[in-house]
């Protein structure tokens, strides 16, 4: 029997819910009173939401699949102004039984458009063996068409099938800006390194119907699996520098700024500061974007605490709460006013 599918971002407060979802983990906690109850993250190609079992706790706990597809019955509630489902059955469902293309999200933006901004970028690299490094990568069959699927991460940015590519270039659109603003940095080493920083992402994580780490992506991770997959490429290059191979690997290993957040090593030269700054902008952007979007209530001018960031963010002011134009000020005298910020040229690569 074929259930319809309700997704995340159609769920409202108190509303009855019983659709399928993808289960992406499953805790069991223990209340103030000492009862225990399973939380469970449901996700689809729209978003997640938390649900909570209360009865049969720790059987469930037992018996649910760590992932996979499950058909959940229950009722949706706003809790510390986050939407969540009072879960009163879920049951595990077949592969055959759902369609990917219903829990995996994916970019908005075309994958062809985004390959071809990203190429027109890498095709101002003017060093050699810089150009016959990209080559060896962006005439490989097989690994564009991994990089082209990937996601950039399970959960806090891009996360959807084509955020690497995505990501990537954008960090390398804003790296061409910085190039411009700085012209002590080395703009090739730059680019190239921007290019590879997340390389090893192609293999880190694993995709069906919700994004998660593989084998390697737990127990290496990408900045070293990238590590491999560029050296692998660099003994097919005749007499490649050895000197710019080592920075290059340092722009790999050292762009999470920080050992707390992943780094191998610091940056320790100036182009490995940048990207780790633009990656860092970037990844924060995307993130923060969508956690405004995602704001279960649209008439709120604060999105819900976010822990990870350890603040709200401001959602802009709504046309009921917005300031009112001085009485002193003629409305006619402001219409047509566009301030041209950003160059016409400009906008593709902000989008990227």
């Amino acid at each position: 029997m074929k259930r319809e599918k309700v997704f995340v971002a159609e769920i409202g407060p108190n509303q009855p819910v019983a659709t399928a979802f993808a289960l992406g983990e499953k805790q069991l906690r223990v209340a103030r009173n000492g009862n225990r109850y399973l939380t469970v993250k449901l996700l689809d190609k729209t978003g997640e939401i938390t649900g909570r079992i209360w009865d049969k706790a720790e059987q469930l706990m037992a018996d649910l699949p760590a992932t996979g597809a499950v058909f959940v019955r229950g009722r949706s509630e706003l809790f510390r102004d986050e939407l969540q489902l009072q879960i009163e059955e879920i049951v595990p469902l077949a592969r055959g039984e759902v369609q990917a293309a219903d829990f995996l999200p994916t970019c908005p933006l075309p994958a062809e458009a985004l390959v071809e901004t990203l190429q027109s970028h890498l095709a101002t690299v003017k060093r050699r063996h810089l150009k016959r490094l990209l080559k060896s990568f962006l005439s490989d069959a097989e690994f564009m068409a991994k990089f082209k699927q990937a996601p950039a991460a399970k959960s806090m940015h891009h996360a959807y099938l084509g955020g690497l590519l995505e990501h990537t270039t954008s960090v390398i659109g804003l790296l061409t800006r910085v190039c411009a603003h700085y012209p002590q940095l080395d703009r090739d080493l730059l680019l190239v390194g921007g290019f590879l920083h997340d390389l090893g992402k192609i293999q880190e994580f694993c995709y069906d119907l919700t994004i998660d780490y593989s084998d390697s992506g737990r127990l290496i991770g990408h900045m070293v699996l990238g590590l491999d997959i560029l050296q692998d490429k660099l003994r097919m290059q005749k007499a490649f520098p050895r000197d710019e191979a080592m920075l290059l690997k340092h722009l790999i290993l050292s762009h999470h700024g920080e050992a707390e957040y992943g780094a191998v090593k610091l940056p320790m030269t100036m182009e490995a500061l940048m990207l780790h700054f633009a990656d860092d902008m970037d990844a924060k952007i995307n993130s923060v974007a969508k956690i405004i979007a995602a704001s279960p209530r649209k008439d709120d001018t604060w999105t819900p605490y976010q822990q990870i960031f350890g603040r709200f963010f401001f959602r802009g002011l709504s046309a009921e709460t917005g300031p009112a134009s001085s009485s002193e000020e003629d409305p006619s005298t402001l219409r047509g006013v566009q301030l041209k910020m950003w160059e016409a040229g400009s906008v593709r690569s902000d989008n990227s």
